[in-house]
């Protein structure tokens, strides 16, 4: 399954392809992967068949720029907060903060996000693969800002596990709000800041237990 790279849209031409992938995304996200049939992304984005075809050759090859797109404009308008004053917990609010800000102008990227992490469209590798980096490329995004919070190597273990509990606890609230639609982003995320500072300071009491015990062992 791939797009068609050997086809250079002119700017009408992208502007099609642009209604094309928004309606795709939209389809997709409120109704599955399934329910998005080309007749119905076509007619949803008032764009001949014919086009369709021409820029992206079949619906896998929709889907998979669906993905592509919404993965390069989640992460750009993600700012920069590598050198936000202030302490740990402040820093922190703050990324959580601008993560809340994005994930509401994207929504409909992250539920197909998330329907493609849990369940991908049969036999469909490279879909698998798009998620795999996207998702590695967040917890990338997260170890950097946690490293900067506390001082910590990024590659260090406690940073990384603190980076999959930050990713997972976004999941969860984003599936959340999902449901209840008396729930916001903002009250669900707001005790991740504390909670990872708290966090940071059990896994490095943990870390160093083990230290004990593994040095303990070599003098025995």
């Amino acid at each position: 399954m791939t797009v068609r790279t050997d086809v250079t849209p002119n700017r009408r031409g992208m502007k099609s392809r642009e209604l094309v992938l928004d309606a795709a995304e939209r389809v997709m996200a409120e109704h599955g992967f399934e329910a998005a049939t080309l007749a119905r992304v076509v007619a949803e984005a008032g764009i001949p068949m014919s086009s369709v075809y021409h820029y992206f050759g079949s619906k896998d090859g929709i889907l998979l720029a669906v993905m592509e797109r919404g993965a390069d404009r989640f992460f750009a308008d993600l700012p920069d907060l590598t050198r936000q004053p202030g302490r740990p917990a402040q820093h922190l609010a703050g990324v959580v903060a601008a993560v809340i800000g994005t994930l509401e102008r994207h929504p409909d990227f992250l539920r197909l996000l998330i329907v493609f992490s849990a369940q991908p469209p049969d036999g469909d590798g490279e879909i698998r693969a798009v998620v795999r980096r996207i998702r590695e490329h967040a917890l990338d995004l997260l170890r950097a800002q946690l490293a900067s919070a506390f001082g910590d190597d990024p590659r260090g273990p406690v940073t990384d596990q603190l980076a999959r509990f930050a990713l997972a606890a976004i999941d969860g609230a984003f599936v959340a709000i999902q449901a209840d639609h008396g729930a916001t982003l903002g009250r669900l995320l707001e005790p991740l800041a504390p909670a990872l500072v708290a966090s940071r300071r059990v896994l490095l009491a943990a870390e160093g237990r083990e230290g004990r015990q593994a040095r303990a062992e070599r003098r025995t």
